[in-house]
C-alpha cells in the first residue's frame, strides 16, 4: 500500500522486561551445545516472570501514547496482534489493551493472530482503516508475547530462533503538521499459502489445543515438510517474494533501490542462518544499502520484530532527517513484508 505523505507514525516504542537468560547460561548448563550460538546469533533475551502478554501490551500502548502526547480519546483502532498464548482462553486480549489504556467506546478493537507478521499486517489495517475514514485521527498498534517453558522453550522451540518476551506500540495518525518519529511511506506484502505445511506438517487436525501434546516443537513437521518438497523449497520462494515486495514497496515510495538516502535495511531478529535463506540473494541483487540487524539482545519479539525495529531506529537515531530504510517482516504461512520509512 502507497502512503506517500499522508501517514505519519507519531511514536513508536517497545517495552521489554528488565530479566533477561543468555545463551551463554544455557550452554554452560549443557541445555544447549556450542553450535547453538552461532546459529541462534543473541546474547540474551527478555523474561517476564509474572507479566502476560497483553498486560506488557498495556505498557508499551502507554509509553507510546505518553511520548505523543495523545489524549487516548482520539484513538479510533487498536489492533493488537500476537504470536503465543495471551493468558487466557476463548478471549479478546485486544478488548483487554482497549480497557485498560482507556479508549473510547467508539474505538474498534481487533486482534491480529497471524503470527510473526501480525505486527506488520496490524500496521497495515490499522492504517488502511485511518485513511479510509476521515472521521479517524489516530490508530494504535500493539503487539506482546511471553514464551513460557516447558510447553514453548524459548532456546529449543526452533534451532535459528531464540524467542524473547516483550511489547510494542506505535501510533499512527493523518499528517496534520504535528512532529512524527517516523513517517511511512510503503507496505507491502507477498505470500506464499502452500507453505503453511512447514508449520503443520502431516499432523491431523485436532479439536482442542495441545491435543496430544506436552510441548510445542517445529521440528518433525519440518522434517515432513521437507521430505516432501525439499529442502531447497523455502528459499527459493522467499528469494521471490522478498524480491515482489521489496521492488513493490520501493517503487510505492517512489525510491530508486541505489538512492544514496536509502542508509538500511533491517532484518527480522532471526538466527543468521535462517536470514541467509530468505534474504541474502534477494537482497544482493537488489539493494546497495547495509544490512542491519538488531536483535542480538532480543532474540525473535514474536509478532513485533517490524515495530520493534522502528523504534530502534528512532530510539538510537540511526537515520538523519530525510533518510531512509527498509525493514522487512516475515511470517510462518508465509508472508514476506517490506515497510519503507523516512525520517522527518
Amino acid at each position: 500500500m502507497k502512503f506517500g505523505a499522508d501517514l505519519g507514525i507519531r511514536a513508536v516504542s517497545t517495552w521489554l522486561p528488565e530479566t533477561t537468560e543468555s545463551i551463554k547460561a544455557e550452554v554452560d548448563g549443557g541445555r544447549l551445545d556450542a553450535g547453538a550460538v552461532e546459529l541462534l546469533g543473541v546474547t540474551d533475551v527478555p523474561v517476564t516472570a509474572d507479566l502476560a502478554a497483553p498486560q506488557m501490551a498495556v505498557l508499551a500502548g502507554r509509553k507510546v501514547l505518553g511520548r505523543a502526547g495523545c489524549d487516548p480519546a482520539s484513538v479510533g483502532i487498536l489492533v493488537h496482534a500476537w504470536v503465543y498464548h495471551q493468558g487466557q482462553e476463548v478471549w479478546s486480549p485486544a478488548h483487554y489493551v482497549a480497557s485498560e489504556l482507556d479508549l473510547p467506546p467508539d474505538a474498534l478493537p481487533t486482534g491480529m493472530h497471524e503470527l510473526c507478521n501480525g505486527g506488520t499486517s496490524a500496521l497495515y489495517f490499522a492504517a488502511s482503516g485511518l485513511l479510509a475514514n476521515p472521521d479517524l485521527t489516530a490508530a494504535l498498534v500493539t503487539t506482546a508475547d511471553r514464551f513460557v517453558a516447558p510447553v514453548w522453550d524459548r532456546w529449543r522451540m526452533h534451532t535459528d530462533i531464540a524467542y524473547g518476551d516483550g511489547a510494542t506500540a506505535a501510533l499512527l495518525h493523518r499528517r496534520d503538521g504535528r512532529p512524527d518519529e517516523l513517517r511511512l511511506l510503503s507496505l507491502t506484502h507477498a505470500s506464499a499459502g502452500w507453505l503453511e505445511a512447514l508449520n503443520r506438517g502431516d499432523a491431523p487436525f485436532t479439536t482442542a489445543p495441545m491435543e496430544g501434546k506436552e510441548i510445542l516443537s517445529s521440528a518433525q513437521a519440518r522434517r515432513e515438510f521437507y521430505a516432501a518438497h525439499g529442502k531447497e523449497s523455502l528459499a527459493a520462494t522467499a528469494r521471490d517474494r522478498v524480491g515482489t515486495s521489496l521492488r513493490t514497496a520501493l517503487a510505492q515510495a517512489e525510491l530508486d533501490a541505489d538512492d544514496p538516502r536509502l542508509k538500511m535495511i533491517v532484518t527480522p531478529r532471526l538466527g543468521p542462518r535462517l536470514l541467509h535463506v530468505m534474504y541474502d540473494r534477494a537482497l544482493g541483487e537488489q539493494l546497495l544499502a547495509r544490512t542491519v540487524q538488531l536483535g542480538t539482545r532480543t532474540g525473535h519479539l514474536g509478532a513485533g520484530d517490524m515495530v520493534a525495529n522502528m523504534a530502534d531506529i528512532v530510539e538510537q537515531k540511526m537515520l538523519e532527517p530525510g533518510e531512509y530504510a527498509v525493514i522487512l517482516g516475515c511470517g510462518s504461512g508465509f508472508t514476506w513484508s517490506t515497510a519503507v520509512v523516512q525520517a522527518p
